[in-house]
């Protein structure tokens, strides 16, 4: 039952830190953006270690209730990570119409 209980914590964990940047290159994909999933083998690994870093600090430097302060953690950094994604492609997406306008004109 224990083994149980620690899978699910672990997949909640997963799901709320990885969750808001899933949907937002979801959202980007249907758009028509294929490069939008390309950017999460280097998101996923750097919200892991900032979150799970975030998480001993908190236990090091002797805060109150390390355990909240680490869920805290999960979310703000999951939140973050999709507004970085979303930044990202937003941008990568104005240049790449930028350049197409001006391939344009050039015709």
């Amino acid at each position: 039952m224990r083994l149980l209980i620690a899978a699910f914590a672990a997949l909640l964990f997963l799901g709320v830190l990885w969750g808001p940047a899933f949907a937002v290159a979801l959202r980007y994909w249907r758009r028509g953006d294929a490069r939008a999933f390309r950017q999460l083998r280097w998101l996923y690994p750097a919200q892991l270690i900032t979150t799970v870093s975030l998480a001993f600090a908190a236990d090091l430097l002797g805060l109150r209730h390390p355990a909240a302060l680490a869920a805290a953690s999960t979310a703000c950094v999951g939140l973050a990570g999709a507004g970085a994604l979303a930044l990202r492609l937003s941008l990568s997406l104005d240049l790449i119409r930028a350049r197409a306008d001006r391939a344009e004109k050039t015709f």
